[in-house]
């Protein structure tokens, strides 16, 4: 690997013959050293190649969202015993 730094974790497999799936655990476990940046693997969700992290950009920000829609509709309890849903106070 020390001659071909830029290699892909598919074209490493192919070289070697060590399956995709253990080069993409060593991977993501960060067996290899920061020179070998090109070393990619799969998204958790869609599949896309990565780098880093477990979720690509646009899957990320896609949680991201539905988190914070999620938090806008969770009722919080506001002060004299009121809840707040979406703005709305309503008395229990």
């Amino acid at each position: 690997m020390w001659k071909h730094p830029a290699t892909h974790t598919r074209q490493l497999s192919n070289a070697t013959g060590t399956p995709m799936i253990l080069l993409i655990d060593w991977v993501r476990a960060g067996k290899f050293p920061s020179t070998y940046n090109q070393l990619d693997y799969p998204c958790e969700s869609c599949q896309s190649s990565i780098y880093a992290g477990r979720l690509c950009h646009s899957c990320l920000g896609t949680f991201r969202t539905a988190a914070l829609d999620i938090q806008t509709r969770i009722p919080r309890r506001t002060v004299a015993g009121l809840f707040s849903i979406a703005g709305r106070a309503k008395s229990y």
